[in-house]
């Protein structure tokens, strides 16, 4: 798609790139397999023999984006400090993009159309949440029924991460 201005218009043009990510994000919290992943990895930050961990996915946006903003709303962050962080993602991330955004440009592409893909946007955000709260009704059951983790591993999370003073 990056090597074909056209067929990245036909796939992301008229808002279809947010759509496909919107989408994206409502699996991240539906799937199954995002499920069980989401519970090896919370069951993981859990363990402090493992400590202290790094995590990132291909860009470190969307998979990362939604764990890293349920372990927060968790731990009791509200969702508009969360969403605040998570949108820090295209000050941090974007700029460093900029060679695929020249280089799809030198080939006759729209750059805005990359920035659904490779950025993030409110509605990603919004989406995972609402899904998850129309499923679960709030953080602490899409952890303890959505992702099959313990009060105890939950419990174990916020004293590793939650600093009292």
């Amino acid at each position: 798609m990056l090597q074909n201005p056209k067929a990245a218009e036909e796939m992301l043009g008229d808002g279809k790139g947010v759509e496909l990510f919107t989408g994206a994000y409502k699996q991240i919290v539906d799937l199954p397999s995002a499920r069980s992943a989401y519970h090896d990895f919370y069951t993981a930050l859990a363990d402090e023999h493992i400590l202290p961990a790094e995590y990132h996915c291909t860009t470190g946006k969307d998979r990362t984006g939604w764990g890293t903003a349920a372990l927060l709303l968790l731990l009791g962050v509200s969702y508009d400090d969360v969403l605040t962080d998570y949108l820090l993602t295209n000050d941090q991330l974007l700029p460093t993009l900029k060679p695929v955004f020249d280089q799809f440009a030198s080939i006759g592409g729209d750059p805005d159309l990359l920035l659904p893909v490779l950025g993030v946007q409110k509605e990603y955000l919004d989406t995972a949440e609402a899904s998850m709260t129309a499923q679960y009704g709030d953080i602490e059951t899409y952890f303890t029924k959505g992702l099959d983790i313990d009060e105890a591993t939950i419990a174990k999370l916020r004293e590793i991460y939650i600093e009292v003073a």
